[in-house]
């Protein structure tokens, strides 16, 4: 009977590092297919960059085994005490870049019930 137990406690452990996965991928095929906006410095010198900012995955109310996957994946406790973020440090400074990737980390996440949103902010 214990061997049952530890076999339903591992194939719970793979399915949330399995999820992890394929939320990655879905956040690297997202910032794949987006094409950031350039933009050039006034006066029109210089070469063209894209929008500077920033982007993080939130998930809300986990704990447990799924909080210390999200942990062991990179997610850190949010600093006002709500929920765990994982910051998007990828794609140099492209905004749109960070913000696609997080976008299709957190649909993943949804789509298999976490309480999870991507925020993103430019400067």
């Amino acid at each position: 009977m214990g061997d049952i137990v530890e076999l339903v406690r591992e194939k719970k452990d793979r399915s949330i590092d399995s999820i992890l996965r394929e939320a990655n991928l879905a956040g690297r095929a997202n910032a794949e297919r987006t094409n950031p906006q350039m933009i050039r410095v006034k006066g029109g010198r210089g070469e063209p960059f894209p929008i500077c900012g920033f982007a993080d995955v939130r998930v809300m109310g986990v704990r447990g085994k799924k909080l210390a996957k999200l942990k062991e994946f990179g997610f850190e406790k949010v600093r006002n005490g709500s929920g765990v973020s994982l910051y998007v440090s990828g794609y140099n400074q492209s905004y749109e870049l960070k913000r696609a990737y997080a976008k299709g980390f957190a649909d993943v996440l949804i789509e298999h019930g976490f309480d999870a949103f991507m925020m993103a902010w430019y400067d």
